[in-house]
């Protein structure tokens, strides 16, 4: 199995990503030193106000990097899939030295491996912000996303158990089919209740609340935190015996 991860990380360019990953990360750690944060200072008026400091520019850097890492796996799973139907998936099983669900199984292994890379990575990019932070609200968002990672990665991983039976059963080309016709149906139903729900919710938005409200909640999110791997694992676990039960009998080619 060893040779299938290492022929997925290629097929997905992960030397690439590696590189990009590290040269990103390497300008944040510069970015950190070069912009400290600053404490929360009071104005003469007694009201709170931020300096302009490192953490006002630098506190959407982990949150976003936490956005676009945990949508890799499903941005991959097309990557994986497409370079195999080359040589149509079900008969390329036949040429290994393993079997079908040997093969399946090194996807999952190998999403369920950039996924823990993401939240890694995510994890070091908190622990970056935070060697330079002040002590503001600006922290107290990064310090409630990092609370919130782990639930993160688990919601990542069970997307990714939810598109690999398709993917590995319908080919790339028939489940990018049916993920666009999802997505396109939830798009019209966020326009539509954009035009036709209740936006009072917006009016009084205030990002700094969700700190707030985690602070509130500690316990729960503890309790969130424990319980979300183990559910994701064995779900997604399940995905991959589901998917190994819709395929032991398939002979033959998956078009592309």
């Amino acid at each position: 199995m060893g040779g299938m991860l290492y022929k997925d990380f290629t097929a997905v360019k992960g030397k690439r990503i590696l590189i990009i990953l590290s040269a990103a990360t390497l300008v944040f750690l510069i970015l950190r030193f070069a912009f400290p944060g600053s404490d929360l200072s009071e104005t003469a008026k007694g009201t709170a106000s931020f300096e302009f400091s490192g953490d006002f520019f630098l506190w959407a850097l982990p949150l976003l990097e936490a956005t676009v890492f945990f949508g890799l796996p499903s941005v991959l799973i097309k990557g994986l899939i497409a370079q195999d139907e080359k040589n149509k998936i079900m008969a390329f099983t036949k040429s290994l030295p393993f079997g079908k669900s040997s093969y399946i199984a090194s996807k999952y292994v190998f999403l369920g491996v950039t996924v823990y890379a993401a939240l890694s990575v995510s994890i070091i990019w908190c622990e970056i912000y935070f060697s330079r932070s002040g002590d503001n609200g600006f922290s107290d968002i990064v310090e409630t996303l990092r609370s919130f990672l782990i639930i993160l990665a688990s919601a990542s991983l069970l997307i990714s158990g939810i598109e690999l039976p398709f993917f590995l059963s319908l080919g790339s080309r028939r489940a990018v089919g049916v993920k666009t016709a999802v997505l396109e149906l939830l798009f019209l139903f966020v326009i539509g209740w954009f035009f036709f729900g209740n936006l009072d919710v917006f009016e009084n938005l205030d990002i700094f609340k969700l700190t707030e409200w985690a602070q509130n909640h500690e316990f729960e999110i503890n309790i969130m935190v424990v319980l979300c791997p183990v559910i994701a694992l064995t779900l997604y676990f399940l995905s991959y015996k589901l998917t190994c039960l819709i395929n032991r009998n398939r002979e033959a080619d998956i078009d592309g």
